[in-house]
């Protein structure tokens, strides 16, 4: 008798045994300096193995079919734009579950209230979350097979649009911001700029000098100068002719929504939840 029940629960086992997924190449490096054009990505090894969604903004998103392809292999495939010009995705953090879903952690400076987006890929669904309440979630439409194939046959794929970082964000005690971006280290850093204003109505200042030591650093614009002294116990200052006015330091990663949205410095950044 625990010969046929030893057989039935080989078979069972196999049956459960996942599916060998073929090893899909990921898409050639952005190599470039940021000055120059982004190279389109050649999607077409891999086309038959995405789907397509739109929301009802406008907006559409790529990503890989469940079950066709590894989570490694699968996240350089995630995009996001317009429908003609599709961006390559950040992938923060991933997760699967076996011949069925891939819950994505998508770098989106604009998602409220939330470390990463989110998003959700079921058979034949997609799900977005951009807001950490009841209803931050976006509901995404597929687009079938006929209209996946000419969507991807005529949009547009590139590397990530996005190529600064923030480097520094300071607040005066009258609600005037000064921030300073950078090249992300991909595209060799450095880079600096200086924004100065009230939240909504900050303006990038002609940068004159920028000088980084171990005393720390100063970036000197025609309007005045910002200095930042080195230590742990470190200032910062406005410095304008005679007048130097000290700054409260803030944290940019816990302030990612004010920089990306509320200062009102960057317009479309090619990030899900871009347009919240």
């Amino acid at each position: 008798m625990r010969r046929p029940l030893a057989v039935l629960l080989l078979s069972a086992t196999a049956s459960a045994a996942p599916k060998k997924l073929d090893k899909v190449a990921p898409p050639p490096p952005d190599v470039r300096h940021a000055t120059d054009k982004a190279k389109p990505i050649d999607i077409k090894a891999v086309a038959d193995k995405l789907d397509v969604f739109k929301d009802d903004v406008g907006n559409f998103y790529v990503s890989p079919r469940p079950d066709t392809m590894s989570l490694d292999d699968a996240g350089p495939w995630v995009f996001f734009g317009d429908g003609k010009a599709m961006y390559q995705q950040r992938i923060i953090g991933s997760s699967s579950t076996p011949n069925k879903d891939l819950e994505w952690y998508l770098w989106a400076p604009r998602a409220k209230g939330m470390v990463s987006a989110r998003l959700d890929v079921f058979p034949g669904k997609l799900l977005l979350e951009c807001r950490h309440t009841r209803d931050g979630s976006r509901p995404l439409t597929q687009l079938n097979a006929d209209e996946a194939k000419t969507f991807l046959a005529k949009a547009a794929f590139y590397p990530p649009l996005w190529q600064r970082q923030s480097h520094v964000l300071l607040r005066d005690d009258d609600g005037v911001y000064y921030f300073v971006d950078e090249l992300r280290e991909e595209f060799g850093g450095n880079g600096y700029r200086v924004f100065v204003g009230a939240k909504g109505a900050m303006k990038e200042l002609p940068m004159t000098n920028v000088a980084t030591d171990s005393a720390g650093e100063i970036f000197a614009t025609k309007a005045g100068q910002l200095k930042l002294v080195a230590g742990k116990d470190g200032k910062a200052f406005w410095i304008k002719g005679s007048k130097k006015t000290e700054l409260t330091s803030l944290e940019p990663q816990d302030n990612r929504y004010l920089i990306y949205r509320e200062l009102g410095i960057y317009g479309t950044i090619g990030a899900v939840c871009d347009d919240l």
